[in-house]
């Protein structure tokens, strides 16, 4: 569904995107707690591959995991833009930041939702993330009119 993209960096680098491998999870985590400050156990990230609702997309530096993002596909859902899909976790080590690596992992996500037919891709950003939401709003992304609510355990 979801095939390998070769794109340059402005540095004229090849960067592929692909699905992240079983092998590479541990760089990913990595990347997820240089990004977000920490993370799930590694054995939580393996649940991922099992579940085919879940897909990684990363892209790699040698072996090391450089930028992700994970897409969870919701088929049944009751309103007009089903099936849709919810971005998270989109991250990209710091020290690669500057290009283009988030845009290029989120258009790769966006052109395959179109072509798979579904109906929205949806994401959660905090608010004082600004470079987030300049990033998402230049991807065509519009703030939704709803309010999200949590319960923590």
């Amino acid at each position: 569904m979801f095939a390998r993209v070769q794109r340059r960096t402005a540095k004229g680098e090849t960067k592929i995107i692909e699905i992240l491998k079983p092998e590479d999870l541990a760089s990913y985590k990595n990347l997820i707690d240089e990004c977000f400050g920490s993370s799930n156990h590694l054995d939580k990230y393996r649940k991922y591959s099992e579940n085919q609702a879940y897909t990684i997309f990363v892209i790699k530096d040698g072996d090391d995991v450089i930028g992700s993002v994970t897409q969870y596909t919701i088929d049944l859902f009751t309103f007009r833009f089903q099936p849709c899909l919810m971005v998270f976790n989109v991250a990209v080590k710091p020290s690669h930041r500057g290009q283009k690596i988030a845009q290029r992992l989120l258009q790769h996500v966006i052109e395959n939702a179109k072509e798979d037919g579904y109906g929205s891709v949806s994401l959660t950003c905090l608010d004082d993330a600004y470079s987030a939401h300049n990033l998402y709003e230049n991807l065509g992304f519009k703030k939704a009119g709803s309010v999200k609510y949590d319960l923590y355990f």
